[in-house]
């Protein structure tokens, strides 16, 4: 068992109340999954969309909230391939389900239940922005489970540390450290 392994389901529980609550709320849009707008969400979502080089991959969007990268995926880049999405909220993927009846959705804890396959590409969008104060172990543990399970490329993103204000419900990743992380346990390319 992980040291952290308690804390994390606590803090995983919190998120998940989080997310069903603002999913509630705010329904489909970008507020559900804390975007300030579909404009900066979808900017977010293209730049991980271009990582998707063939267009009938396998992709694991981990984290998916409402799906909408799959929208991104399949408009952007003309996807026809197998998505699967997970999340931790129950009440976002009925939103994502319905919304896209074409796609998987499935609640997962990688930590516990496995990472479920191998695929093409996974792509993580936002799922480290949240101050759950062990941030770095969270999110160096999800890369660190997911990396192996990945054919072609794995591509995350992150708020960086390197802004003029910050929110203290946030985390804030030193881009150096994530980088030397990737390097040295992931893979030297």
């Amino acid at each position: 068992m992980h040291k952290s392994d308690n804390k994390l389901q606590f803090q995983m529980s919190q998120l998940r109340e989080h997310y069903d609550k603002l999913a509630r709320n705010h329904g489909y849009g970008p507020e559900a999954v804390q975007q300030s707008s579909l404009e900066t969400q979808e900017q977010r979502l293209r730049l991980l969309a271009e990582s998707v080089r063939d267009p009938f991959a396998t992709v694991l969007d981990f984290g998916c909230g409402t799906g909408h990268l799959y929208e991104v995926l399949k408009r952007e880049q003309s996807f026809g391939g197998l998505y699967t999405g997970y999340d931790l909220s129950d009440e976002l993927l009925d939103l994502a389900r319905s919304k896209h009846p074409d796609a998987a959705f499935e609640q997962r804890d990688v930590f516990v239940d496995g990472v479920g396959g191998t695929f093409d590409y996974v792509l993580i969008s936002g799922v480290f922005n949240n101050q759950i104060g062990i941030n770095w172990d969270f999110m160096t543990r999800v890369l660190e489970t997911l990396f192996p399970f990945v054919k072609k490329c794995l591509a995350f993103n992150a708020l960086s540390a390197y802004v003029d204000f910050k929110d203290s419900s946030l985390y804030y990743a030193d881009p150096e450290q994530v980088f030397r992380f990737c390097k040295e346990k992931l893979s030297q390319r």
